[in-house]
């Protein structure tokens, strides 16, 4: 424990610090497929988590307050960790593959033109 923080509390911590600024860091720089409705959820997801991570006291008392027990509410929040992962990576990969097809699209139309 460094500062009364367990490990996995630091992980968290860094890892929600790490994806603010990155997506932070996409957006000002105008990368393709950064929208502001991307901006805002990543940032209000992360902020959520890292909030949670710094105070756990307070996912600890809306799990009180919603019935739920200490275990099930770790593994809900992990849980809700990975699946905001795999979203996030799951909609790159839709863009990328949506800029592929665009691509494909353009150049067929193109070389249609050329052809008459």
């Amino acid at each position: 424990m460094i500062w009364g923080i367990s490990i996995i509390r630091w992980v968290l911590i860094i890892l929600a610090v790490f994806m603010v600024i990155d997506r932070v860091l996409k957006f000002t720089r105008r990368e393709s497929g950064q929208t502001l409705f991307k901006l805002v959820s990543s940032v209000l997801i992360w902020g959520i988590i890292l909030a949670i991570s710094i105070y756990p006291d307070f996912a600890y008392f809306i799990a009180k307050k919603l019935g739920m027990g200490e275990n099930l509410n770790t593994l809900i929040f992990f849980g809700f960790v990975v699946v905001f992962m795999l979203i996030f990576k799951i909609l790159s990969i839709i863009e990328h593959i949506e800029q592929q097809i665009t691509e494909v699209v353009r150049t067929t139309a193109i070389k249609k033109e050329i052809k008459k």
